[in-house]
């Protein structure tokens, strides 16, 4: 038998678990940073709305680790996943050749937004949601995606 003293296991940081409050804290962040996007680029143009949407992209969704799970709302045909940070720009800003359909889904003038979850798992270090997010644009016309 062999006994091992707890000195000679490697160091695991203890992690402490996601709450309900940091996910909705992150979907609000979330929202901020879609209207954000958009009134950026009314009142600075596409540029400037294209870096934002880079930042959002590297600080929030991990494209930077491997390949991210996303399958955006308003995507169809053959490029509905996209699971590279080129494929998620694109879908917010568009104007990418290799995604002709992409309209740019940030830039279409939400003005605000709420996030409705239908529900909300939590998992250790982990959590899952899914529900509807409601945005109004700034002529007040209201989308549910």
């Amino acid at each position: 038998r062999i006994m091992a003293h707890h000195s000679s296991l490697p160091y695991v940081p203890a992690v402490s678990p996601v709450t309900k409050e940091e996910v909705l804290a992150a979907q609000e962040g979330w929202v901020n940073a879609l209207v954000g996007i958009a009134t950026l680029y009314d009142e600075k143009g596409f540029e400037a709305a294209k870096a934002q949407a880079e930042a959002v992209l590297d600080g929030g969704y991990g494209y930077n680790i491997g390949p991210v799970l996303f399958k955006p709302t308003l995507t169809t045909g053959d490029q509905v996943f996209r699971t590279t940070r080129e494929g998620a720009l694109s879908y917010f800003v568009g104007r990418n050749p290799k995604y002709p359909n992409d309209g740019g889904f940030a830039l279409k003038g939400w003005r605000s937004g709420k996030i409705e979850n239908a529900a909300i798992f939590l998992r250790g270090e982990t959590a899952t949601t899914t529900g509807n997010v409601i945005l109004t644009d700034k002529d007040g016309n209201v989308t549910k995606v």
